[in-house]
């Protein structure tokens, strides 16, 4: 049978072993861990700008693209995107230059989805991809506009990575070079998300 005053200690160690269970899920150690599992891969936003298109060289080969009959070959420069801290808005997406993109593209039976190769780097990394566009949506918003979603499997990287992949929201305009839609007022031709996974 327990006394008063061992009565009285009970509800106390529970409270000290409550706090120290808190103490312990707050402490460096754990915050560690979290860093660590946050660590295991890059994650980038960028803005792709179409410098030019031209008619496919040998760069397109179906040896080296894996697919045939490549039809158009561009180059692009990956623009940093800086987006606002409290609404996610992209605030600018043209000013640094955090990469590049050499991309060849080619028909499918799917008249909607197109072949997509390309090589390059982002912040120094470099990689290939291979993968598909899909245009989702034509003259939409408005006349002139065409809606793609873009998404390459990336290889070719450095032996801390275990592999990684980009996708794309993107838009095609009747401008077809350069930062200025035609209509005028959008961000082209793509925003893309970059996924490194590093190897553990």
């Amino acid at each position: 049978m327990m006394t008063s005053s061992q009565r009285l200690l009970q509800p106390r160690q529970c409270c000290v072993v409550t706090a120290l269970f808190l103490a312990l899920l707050s402490s460096p150690v754990s915050g560690q861990s979290r860093q660590a599992d946050a660590a295991v891969e890059d994650i980038v936003i960028l803005r792709s700008l179409r410098l030019s298109r031209v008619t496919p060289t040998e760069f397109c080969a179906p040896s080296r693209t894996g697919f045939s009959a490549a039809t158009t070959e561009d180059r692009y420069d990956f623009k940093a995107v800086a987006t606002d801290a409290a609404s996610g808005k992209v605030t600018n997406a043209t000013d640094v230059r955090a990469g590049t993109l050499h991309a060849c593209f080619g028909p499918t039976p799917d008249l909607l989805v197109t072949s997509f190769y390309a090589e390059g780097e982002v912040g120094g990394v470099p990689l290939v991809g291979r993968g598909q566009c899909r245009t989702t949506k034509r003259d939409f918003p408005e006349a002139g506009i065409s809606l793609l979603t873009c998404q390459l499997d990336l290889t070719g990287l450095p032996s801390a990575y275990a592999g990684g992949q980009l996708t794309t929201n993107t838009i095609s305009s009747r401008a077809t070079l350069g930062a200025n839609s035609d209509p005028p007022g959008y961000t082209q031709p793509s925003i893309a998300t970059v996924r490194l996974w590093k190897k553990r």
